[in-house]
């Protein structure tokens, strides 16, 4: 279990409707996170706040059409919990969302300054709005990497789209989307993929959020944001305000701002890295008549200033939604996760420190033996052992954690065998250049594909360009590459993807790591004409080090370290 489905379970957990596979697995965690412990005992601090406030609370006049439903429901008296004052019908089925919503506001206002209540009663009043919606499809996009956790972020990269369809009824369904993942829950189960590793799990389940979407999950469930915002900043003392402006369309909106703290040092590795460890500012836009959501955006707060990472601009309600949308094409070759099972031997595994696992898991690389690398890694693809496969350890570092992370993380530097691949380039554009458009594996297969978002454009020295032949204009990248020389590489690469390396390196530079010791070292060979791929096919030999830091959890029914990043 991760940071975020703990987060997700800890409301839960405290009023024990967890099973006990769930109990055990977030208690697990807790005992390994500070973060999410701290946030834990918060939580239980307000639970006894609230029931102590219960008898009070419901002696106050709410908004008659809330307290009317209340009076229907209240038969006999019944224990007041965490749980049933602040999710009750949690997912916004009915008007039972709202009414929760307006528990708490009121519970909020017997403590909070009279801006914050103002804030919260309009969202309140958002949830209610909504509250018999029968879907939701959002539309925004997110300073991410395509292929990367759904939560993590990255304030220098560039916006991705990201998106979720959710039909509350006549059956829960959700599916979520960017453009190197997607995780689907069709009502029975819920399936993630990555489509850039070819790697699925599979969970036999419905799940109300899953992988790391429970962020998105939260601006689509607007009842369970009211509750999961006001809780935390009535425990944490969040920050919330109320402005009004005047929108594009000459209608009043009402604007509700939330500073979230997420409590890590500056110094933590995972700090900024994902939304749960990050402090932010979320901006939550309401049409003032319709009192219904219509925008989010949100902002990473660092000492720098403030940078958007996400913009949340399309929200439609109770549209159909094609069922098409729950289903997933899998390739052939799909590669399924499996948790990890007790070996007969399972004590010598579950007996190792992080730092002995991670050197065992590159001793097996190093000697190609799968049977004991898988015991370190789901699933072990081909790609993988491509990858891996004969590597040499140079060194490996002192472990050390995250408050974040249930895990640890190890240093790691070693030398890769060198491998053989082919790169794409076609001169098939208005400048008539050869220009890098995929990748291939040393049999010719697609592993990348790059599309260039705007055609090459002309150079003010265009003619010598168009003269390189398919391996001269490969060559001349790799040469730009060494020299970390960002603008010419572009020339010959898309800019999204010359970006991105540029970030990797940024980052690589600021953990301390000597970058040009580290860049590969790149022989160009022949090109040949390849007629499925329309393109010409450059031969090259690559040989690199990699120095990083692995990162191993053994959170798992096997206590065992696994592989969980950093590769």
């Amino acid at each position: 279990m991760n940071c975020a489905e703990c987060r997700d379970n800890l409301v839960a957990c405290l009023e024990g409707l967890l099973d006990t596979e769930q109990t055990r697995r977030c208690q697990a965690h807790l005992e390994s996170c500070e973060s999410c412990r701290a946030e834990h005992k918060a939580l239980g601090r307000l639970q006894e706040r609230l029931a102590a406030r219960g008898r009070v609370a419901a002696e106050v006049s709410l908004v008659e059409p809330v307290m009317r439903v209340v009076h229907e429901r209240k038969s006999e008296p019944e224990r007041t919990t965490l749980m049933s004052l602040l999710f009750k019908n949690r997912w916004g089925f009915g008007l039972g969302a709202a009414a929760s919503a307006a528990a708490v506001i009121l519970i909020i206002a017997l403590a909070a300054p009279k801006a914050q209540a103002k804030a919260a009663d309009v969202m309140a009043r958002g949830a209610r709005a909504i509250a018999k919606i029968t879907s939701i499809h959002l539309r925004g996009q997110l300073r991410t990497l395509p292929a990367d956790n759904f939560s993590y972020i990255d304030a220098d990269s560039d916006f991705y789209p990201i998106e979720l369809w959710k039909q509350l009824e006549p059956e829960l369904k959700w599916r979520v989307e960017k453009p190197g993942r997607i995780v689907v829950m069709d009502g029975q189960q819920t399936l993630h993929y990555v489509k850039s590793a070819k790697v699925a799990v599979k969970v036999p389940q419905r799940t109300t959020s899953a992988f790391d979407t429970d962020w998105l999950h939260r601006i689509a469930n607007l009842s369970n944001t009211i509750s999961n915002e006001l809780r935390i900043a009535q425990a944490q003392g969040w920050k919330l305000d109320l402005t009004e402006e005047t929108g594009a369309d000459g209608r009043l909106k009402s604007v509700v701002s939330v500073m979230a703290k997420c409590g890590l040092p500056d110094d933590d590795y995972t700090r900024n890295k994902f939304f749960h460890d990050a402090d932010t500012r979320r901006v939550y836009r309401f049409d003032a008549q319709s009192e219904r959501l219509e925008a989010v955006q949100i902002y990473l707060v660092r000492s720098s200033g403030e940078v958007q990472i996400f913009d949340l601009n399309h929200i439609d309600y109770d549209q159909s939604i094609d069922p098409k949308v729950w289903q997933v094409e899998l390739p052939a070759d799909v590669s399924w996760y499996k948790e990890p099972e007790k070996l007969p031997d399972n004590e010598k595994y579950a007996s190792m420190t992080a730092e002995q696992a991670a050197r065992a898991f590159f001793e097996a690389c190093s000697k190609r033996d799968w049977d004991e690398v898988g015991k370190y890694v789901s699933p072990l693809t081909e790609q993988m052992k491509e990858y891996l496969g004969g590597l040499e350890i140079v060194s490996l570092g002192k472990p050390f954690t995250s408050k974040s992370y249930g895990g640890q993380f190890i240093p790691y530097e070693i030398k890769l065998r060198s491998q053989e691949f082919s790169v794409r380039v076609s001169n098939d554009n208005p400048a008539k250049r050869y220009v890098i458009t995929g990748a291939c594996d040393d049999k010719g297969k697609l592993q990348q594909d790059l599309s260039w978002k705007n055609a090459p454009e002309l150079l003010p020295d265009n003619e010598a360009y168009a003269k390189l032949s398919p391996a001269e204009a490969v060559k001349a990248y790799a040469a730009a590459q060494v020299k970390m020389d960002w603008a010419e590489m572009k020339k010959f690469a898309p800019a999204y993807d010359v970006d991105n390396d540029m970030r990797r390196f940024e980052q690589a530079q600021k953990a301390g790591i000597d970058v040009r010791n580290l860049l590969p070292v790149i022989e160009v060979g022949e090109a040949s004409w390849s007629a499925e791929q329309s393109a010409y096919l450059v031969k090259c030999k690559m040989s690199s080090m990699k120095k990083w830091n692995l990162a191993m959890r053994n959170d798992n029914p096997a206590h065992r370290w696994q592989e969980d990043g950093g590769i």
